[in-house]
């Protein structure tokens, strides 16, 4: 796991989300074995950021990048669904007004 300043955690959790499944992040302190927060040599604390939902640091990704990879993923399954029903694949849906 990646140790960070506690800012810098804070940071990469408002800005970014799990590179495996782009859920949220969550911080948590540092403790050592004695159970005393780790620090800095300058006095900061040190904390990891793990996925909320599998407790492990499989890597960041910005929402930016989300926001781009689904507006792609949605562009995509337009022009599929398009040439299914240019094929004759499926029908094309109409809808009423």
């Amino acid at each position: 796991m990646c140790k960070m300043t506690e800012r810098l955690a804070q940071h990469t959790v408002s800005n970014y989300k799990c590179s495996g499944c782009w859920g949220a992040l969550v911080k948590a302190w540092v403790k050592d074995t004695d159970g005393q927060l780790l620090r800095t040599e300058e006095g900061e604390i040190l904390c990891e950021v793990v996925c909320r939902r599998d407790q492990i640091d499989l890597g960041f990704v910005s929402k930016t990048f989300i926001e781009k990879a689904s507006t792609k993923d949605f562009e995509n399954a337009y022009e599929v669904k398009r040439d299914l029903v240019n094929f004759g694949i499926i029908k094309k849906e109409v809808v009423d007004a």
